[in-house]
């Protein structure tokens, strides 16, 4: 009987159909007995607690059980309260009376005893100790231990053990991996912890061999607020592991409203490490950064190496959620004009201008800007092929000729393949392909091309201006 107490979706019908019955068991009592002995208070009786009985089910449509107790509370004692006015004034010693009296406070003090255990999660952390013996017990894992966490008993106990998380707690005191792995999934993001549970889930993270174990151990201490464990869990940015950084990232990084501060010099750390250079922007899924956070990234972009590249692209990633979510015309405008800033950092303006020509907001003025020679070659390659899209443009032309002759054979294949679509120019570029190899000889051959393609330019140009008119 005690499983009415945490009815889930999907209940065995017989748990259904016995809430049913507890709520409309006084009714039937008052019904039977106004049949027995009829009264005005009996039958009346009788029809309001049908109608009670409708509307505490409508009040508790979507909760399933957690609030029987107090429904059959009320219905109960107020079915007493008829049968007190309709049996028990005539005649309080009457067998019917007795014995329905009984029925009604023996049912609802079973009821109300059995909310009570429910309520104090001992129901819950038995179904919880089930769950984690039979995950320990389990002998066909899945060959990922990434896929221990879809487990449907992983699930299960995870909202098992939502109140104590001791069951899976002792789960993580197992040699095996998957069952280790499936008890830091059921923790995982936990919001509270008790003294020394925070501390033993770091101590699992520090102790294992397996990345997905120690990211697992990570996510599970996502949510917690102590300084000096946020400063042990920073230490996992810099993970050999790819998939342990990225944990690390989604659990340090989504609140850096109050947690910047404390991590900010383990994430310039990471973001210097060349080992990390793949790994791209170093920001959660879905997640803004605070405003401490922008202003140091801009100032690490404008510094060498894999630092300011990442740092770029983190701002890159910020700045597009941003716009994502809403459409800014002050953030609009200030992105635009760190981009035309010829004294803002390099990669960053490079970001920005992907972002920007992304969603649209690069207007012909900023492009125009941006021909000019005191901006890089890339940003100067950007708005030239914008320019040329909308038709023959002499100054992005020029800028083509003088980009061309940079002692740089990647841009010099980047001003080839924008010459030879956008002005017709044959350069030796196979049509809808990928440019080739830097290294390669035919690249060596489209750098000689472009480049003499931007000294007979520039020479007829020339010629054109001596002659008379």
């Amino acid at each position: 009987m005690a499983a009415f107490a945490f009815d889930r979706k999907g209940s065995p019908g017989w748990i259904v159909a016995l809430k049913v019955g507890l709520q409309f068991l006084p009714a039937a009592v008052l019904l039977a007995c106004a049949f027995a002995k009829p009264h005005w208070a009996l039958w009346a009786g009788s029809i309001f607690q049908l109608a009670l009985v409708g509307l505490l089910r409508l009040i508790d449509r979507g909760q399933g059980w957690q609030t029987l107790g107090t429904s059959v509370l009320v219905l109960y004692l107020t079915a007493i309260g008829w049968l007190w006015v309709g049996l028990g004034i005539r005649n309080p010693s009457d067998q019917m009376f007795g014995l329905s009296l009984a029925i009604l406070i023996v049912v609802s003090l079973i009821v109300f005893g059995f909310q009570i255990l429910a309520d104090s999660g001992a129901q819950e952390t038995r179904n919880a100790r089930m769950l984690a013996q039979r995950l320990e017990d389990r002998k066909d894992w899945p060959a990922d231990l990434a896929g221990c966490r879809d487990l449907p008993e992983v699930k299960d106990l995870r909202e098992a053990v939502h109140n104590d998380p001791v069951p899976a707690l002792a789960m993580l005191l197992q040699p095996r991996p998957q069952v280790r792995m499936a008890a830091l999934s059921a923790l995982e993001f936990r919001k509270h912890w008790e003294a020394g549970q925070a501390e033993l889930v770091l101590s699992v993270a520090q102790h294992a061999q397996e990345p997905e174990v120690r990211a697992g151990a990570i996510m599970a201490l996502a949510n917690v607020d102590d300084r000096m464990m946020i400063d042990r869990l920073a230490e996992y940015l810099c993970d050999p592991s790819r998939e342990v950084r990225a944990a690390a990232t989604e659990a340090l990084l989504w609140n850096t409203e109050k947690r910047w501060m404390w991590i900010r010099p383990v994430v310039r750390q990471a973001l210097a490490d060349a080992v990390q250079e793949e790994d791209g922007p170093l920001i959660p899924n879905g997640q803004l950064l605070s405003k401490e956070a922008v202003n140091d990234l801009k100032a690490w972009s404008a510094e060498k190496g894999v630092m300011a590249i990442r740092s770029a692209l983190t701002l890159g990633a910020h700045y597009e959620r941003f716009l994502n979510q809403e459409h800014d015309e002050n953030q609009i405008q200030d992105l635009q004009e760190q981009l035309a800033n010829p004294n803002a950092a390099t990669p960053l303006r490079m970001e920005l201008a992907r972002l920007l020509k992304k969603n649209g907001l690069l207007p012909r003025d900023l492009h125009e800007k941006l021909l000019d020679s005191a901006n890089p070659a890339p940003l100067r390659l950007i708005a030239a092929e914008a320019l040329l899209a909308e038709g023959k443009y002499p100054p992005a032309i020029a800028a083509l000729r003088e980009v061309a002759r940079l002692p740089n054979r990647e841009i010099a294949l980047a001003t080839a393949d924008i010459v030879q679509r956008r002005l017709a120019v044959d350069l030796g570029l196979a049509m809808g392909q990928s440019l080739p190899p830097v290294q390669s000889r035919q690249a060596a051959d489209v750098t000689r091309r472009v480049m003499s393609w931007a000294a007979q330019s520039e020479h007829a140009d020339q010629v054109s201006r001596t002659e008379p008119i």
